[in-house]
């Protein structure tokens, strides 16, 4: 009797390995783009079941599906991140993560994602954060201002004046380590002296003193990568006319050196200039007094109009151009006559 039982068992066993529709369940499945769930099916299905052999067939059909999809949902997150639309982008990947096969590849971009979201809303409320403490710094007897009323009202906005500067100066600071963190020196000083200048009375941020140091040096660096710059420009422009000795390469030199007048690293090149200068203005000077005594007239204008630009201002040559402009005006005025 046990024996006769034990083989009914057995052979009940052996036909529920035959139920069931495993290939429409699957087909369900992809209907839904649950490609996870397609390929559990298949992977769960007894080799014993007549359905095995075919979906052993689908089931490298299912993978290659899920990881084309997979690959489409990350393509379209990362659009909808570089539109901003970051509710969107984790919509989309936190609803059908688990739909894919493999989904170490989603995780991976939710948490990309979450630190380019994590630095725009940073950048964001430092903005806003910064806005806020300049109004509050341009305007540093207000607190004063209200203790001196006696009206409740004033005490209360007193009191939310002072919970609002506390909860900033916290902002700001966190902000400002933030960026520190990413070595983004810039806004990095200039929220953490915000929250400083709000709150002198607390110690100020190590790494204020870090980012006002480092943006010194390179502001040190910048300067002196820009002076060495005009410096070889200048030398060029000098070499130039001493290659050449034309005036208008003196000029070009000159004008160069008297866009930086304020550079001091200029300063021994506007001195060697100048001497030059001088010495090439007296030289066309009296080249135009020796034309102009022979009679040469318009000759010694032009020379004097020519090496005017060096020194525009200069009385004395100013006086000898509208002398010889008018002995010209004359001699133009007796040959018409």
């Amino acid at each position: 009797m046990r024996k006769a039982t034990s083989l009914a068992l057995a052979s009940l066993i052996s036909g529920c390995a035959t139920l069931g529709n495993p290939e429409r369940d699957v087909s369900e499945a992809l209907v839904d783009n649950n490609y996870a769930r397609a390929a559990a099916i298949i992977e769960d299905t007894s080799p014993k079941h007549e359905q095995y052999p075919l979906l052993q067939e689908q089931y490298k059909g299912v993978l290659q599906a899920s990881e084309t999809y997979r690959q489409h949902l990350i393509q379209e997150a990362e659009a909808l991140g570089r539109q901003q639309r970051w509710a969107d982008a984790f919509a989309l990947l936190e609803s059908h993560r688990d739909k894919v096969v493999e989904p170490s590849a989603i995780d991976e971009l939710i948490a990309s994602l979450a630190i380019l979201e994590g630095r725009q809303l940073n950048q964001l409320m430092a903005d806003r954060r910064s806005a806020q403490a300049e109004a509050m710094l341009d305007n540093p007897e207000l607190a004063n201002t209200l203790g001196q009323f006696h009206d409740a009202r004033a005490k209360a906005e007193l009191q939310r004046l002072q919970e609002e500067r506390a909860l900033l100066v916290q902002d700001l600071t966190r902000l400002g380590e933030y960026f520190a963190d990413q070595q983004q020196w810039a806004p990095a000083r200039d929220l953490l002296r915000h929250a400083y200048q709000l709150a002198p009375d607390q110690p100020p941020s190590p790494s204020l003193a870090k980012a006002q140091e480092i943006l010194n040096n390179a502001d040190k660096r910048a300067r002196a990568k820009r002076n060495r710059a005009l410096q070889t420009e200048a030398e060029q422009l000098m070499a130039r006319y001493q290659r050449n000795g034309q005036l208008q390469s003196l000029l070009a030199a000159r004008q160069f050196l008297d866009r930086h007048r304020d550079n001091p690293a200029l300063a021994d090149h506007r001195k060697r200039l100048e001497q030059w200068s001088r010495r090439r203005f007296a030289e066309e000077m009296n080249t135009g007094e020796a034309l102009y005594a022979r009679g040469q007239y318009r000759e010694a204008y032009r020379i004097w109009k020519q090496v005017a630009p060096l020194y525009p201002n200069d009385e004395e040559l100013n006086k000898k151009l509208e002398r010889t402009q008018r002995v010209l005006d004359n001699l133009r005025s007796l040959q018409q006559s």
